[in-house]
């Protein structure tokens, strides 16, 4: 792929950056509402709490992972920053896994625990209501600082042999 020109890098940056601090932002909010949800005492508010988890989540969690995703794919091959830097996989790897446990068992676990809830009576919720975010906060905030730090070389990079030793060229005298 070639190499992207400036107009598209920008607009490619600022979706990366925008999706990528909405998933984080959605991840927190998750967060918040599940402590909410296993901590109250009162059923009407762990109703509410558990049943906007599955709104949010279900409503956003998927384009925004998709667009997070995409838009870092192009980036990856667009840039200097390509796949032979050990950051870049990582933080691909990474992500890729985080959204797929978002689509298989956040999701799915959500939409359960919503359809358990009821407003007149208080349930005892799962430790995953918390868990999950909390891994996927870990995740994104990973990526976040990946990115900004860009730590190790490249792929490869370690393995290489060590360049010939010369002999210091004798002077004519």
């Amino acid at each position: 792929m070639r190499k992207l020109r400036r107009p598209a890098y920008r607009a490619f940056v600022i979706a990366h950056v925008a999706s990528s601090v909405a998933w984080l932002g959605l991840s927190l909010s998750l967060l918040v509402l599940g402590v909410r949800a296993v901590t109250t005492e009162d059923a009407a508010v762990q109703f509410a709490a558990g049943t906007a988890m599955d709104a949010l989540a279900s409503a956003i969690a998927v384009p925004i992972g998709l667009v997070a995703i995409g838009t870092g794919v192009v980036l990856m091959f667009g840039t200097r920053w390509g796949p032979s830097h050990k950051w870049v996989l990582v933080k691909l790897i990474a992500t890729v896994a985080a959204f797929a446990a978002t689509v298989f068992a956040l999701l799915p676990g959500l939409e359960a625990t919503a359809a358990i809830l009821d407003p007149d009576r208080l349930q005892v919720l799962d430790d995953q209501v918390i868990a999950a975010p909390i891994v996927s906060s870990g995740v994104y905030l990973g990526a976040t600082i990946l990115s900004y730090v860009k730590p190790w070389g490249r792929v490869g990079a370690g393995r290489r042999a060590p360049a010939p030793v010369r002999a210091p060229a004798r002077s004519a005298r």
